[in-house]
């Protein structure tokens, strides 16, 4: 524990400079989630625009936590709602490390090998910044060991109550649960028979179809389809391309997590190969959990831009349960060797962690401040121009629609899709009832196919873009019908990454560039 925030710490302090502006958030989509915070708070359900249900929020439970940061530290002080969800990202990331060294020794039986699954997630750099992301990594991380830890001391009902918790942090989840449920039902049917594994199973599985049923449910009523806005918009699944997709997550994006860096951390998987046969079937939960939540991840989306915390945070959720699975497999290959070198494999986990950890957290740090103030230059700019260029309860579009939304508290049409489904297709109706005054646009994604109907009435630069591997995605203008002071409403046309119309009302933008 002490280690983890001592990890923290330096993260925080040492590439703060690479920020010399305001504290905030690495993610666009962290924003998001924090709009949705503040809508469930107003509304009583997940709204992205006012009094309007939308299913862009993939993770409930983390939306629940955001509108009570709201509650309580959301009153006109931006920096203290944000250092509020950073606290609160602090104490998961804390309950984590004790959650990980507690179900290390439940399959270990070690004190030593809780020590080092705890102290590995402690210096696991990229997972520990996620405390200061602003998403619902850590707690959907806590969460799946937690459930892990129930499951494999027969609690089947509580893991069955934190399953479906973990499902409202992350849908991913599922696969995990999943996977408890086949290596449960293989031991007690091992055991105490048939009837014993169907009442296990039930407990386990019950909780989460009923959340799953009422997700698909608001869904429905929300907008129609079962599915939440963000997959239509982000799947790009594919059975064919996981091989494919899983050397990716292994060799550029798991890479970047000590103790897998360099691949020596692997080796320990190989005590898995000299197991005892004695060994529960139970206690290859962790490693069978992590795998298939990174799975079920890499089938839906695929990591296009590894380098970029966008994609990793994706399979960050698994990281402590692949590293209790590592501990323990280390453990396992340490029976097999000679009694001198029984340490061996657990001192080769330790050392490829902390070296891990050494050689990357000033790089990790400099990389999170530098993404943040990209995120302030850009996207939070342009929200906070638009609240003082347009009149309150103007409608605006973006295609980055999380601290646009957010900053400029204008209701805001989601080009993408992602929060306004009904853009994911041509909808007129939609359009005619939604004219917004200006639209905040990446330009290398998008071009006007009527480029002289528009003017830029804003743009919004960021040197050393690392947000993304593309460093074009650091400029974003807002466009504003050409003809402005007539009043003259455009239809306006856009193609790129993906194909839209819009309609914008002229003369309705104030402030000038």
């Amino acid at each position: 524990m002490l280690l983890g925030l001592a990890v923290l710490a330096a993260l925080w302090l040492v590439g703060r400079a690479s920020n010399p502006g305001p504290i905030g958030l690495r993610l666009d989509d962290a924003w998001i989630h924090l709009v949705y915070g503040r809508g469930l708070l107003e509304n009583g359900f997940p709204a992205y625009n006012p009094g309007e249900p939308a299913t862009g929020c993939t993770s409930w439970a983390w939306a629940v936590c955001l509108a009570a940061l709201h509650a309580g530290f959301g009153h006109g002080d931006l920096d203290r709602l944000l250092a509020s969800v950073f606290a609160l990202g602090v104490a998961l990331h804390g309950f984590v490390i004790l959650a990980s060294a507690a179900l290390a020794y439940r399959v270990t039986s070690s004190r030593v090998g809780a020590l080092a699954a705890g102290a590995a997630v402690a210096l696991a750099t990229p997972f520990a910044l996620a405390a200061f992301s602003g998403m619902e990594v850590t707690l959907t991380a806590l969460l799946l060991v937690l459930v892990t830890h129930a499951a494999i001391s027969g609690r089947w009902r509580l893991a069955g109550w934190l399953g479906a918790g973990a499902l409202l942090a992350r849908p991913e989840a599922g696969s995990v649960l999943v996977a408890l449920a086949v290596l449960g039902t293989w031991r007690t049917l091992r055991g105490a028979g048939a009837r014993r594994a169907a009442g296990d199973l039930a407990r386990l599985l019950v909780p989460a179809c009923a959340v799953v049923a009422g997700i698909v449910a608001y869904d429905l009523w929300a907008s129609g389809r079962p599915l939440p806005a963000t997959f239509y918009a982000k799947s790009s699944g594919g059975l064919f391309s996981l091989p494919t997709r899983a050397w990716s997550a292994l060799a550029e994006l798991l890479s970047q997590v000590p103790p897998f860096a360099g691949g020596l951390g692997w080796l320990a998987l190989l005590g898995y190969v000299t197991r005892p046969r004695r060994a529960d079937a139970l206690s290859f939960a962790p490693l069978a959990g992590g795998v298939a939540y990174t799975a079920a991840n890499l089938i839906v989306v695929d990591p296009v831009d590894p380098a970029a915390f966008y994609h990793l945070r994706y399979v960050l959720p698994a990281v402590p349960l692949l590293l209790v699975g590592l501990v323990r497999g280390a453990l396992l290959l340490a029976e097999a060797l000679p009694r001198r070198a029984r340490w061996a494999p657990l001192a080769l986990v330790a050392s490829c962690a902390v070296v891990g950890a050494a050689l990357t957290l000033a790089a990790e740090s400099r990389h999170f401040h530098n993404d943040v103030r990209n995120i302030n230059e850009v996207q939070r700019r342009i929200g906070t121009w638009l609240e003082q260029a347009t009149p309150e309860g103007a409608w605006i579009a973006a295609s980055d629609a999380g601290a646009i939304r957010y900053c400029s508290n204008r209701p805001t049409v989601d080009v993408i899709g992602l929060n306004t489904p009904e853009m994911l297709q041509v909808d007129d109706a939609y359009l005619r009832e939604h004219p917004v005054a200006a639209v905040a646009l990446i330009p290398t994604w998008f071009r006007a196919r009527d480029a002289e109907s528009l003017a830029v009435a804003f743009r919004a630069e960021s040197p050393n873009y690392t947000v993304t591997s593309n460093p074009r995605m650091g400029t974003q203008v807002v466009l504003v019908p050409a003809r402005a002071a007539t009043g003259e409403r455009v239809r306006a046309r856009f193609s790129g990454f993906h194909t839209f119309e819009i309609e914008i009302d002229g003369g309705t933008v104030s402030a000038g560039p």
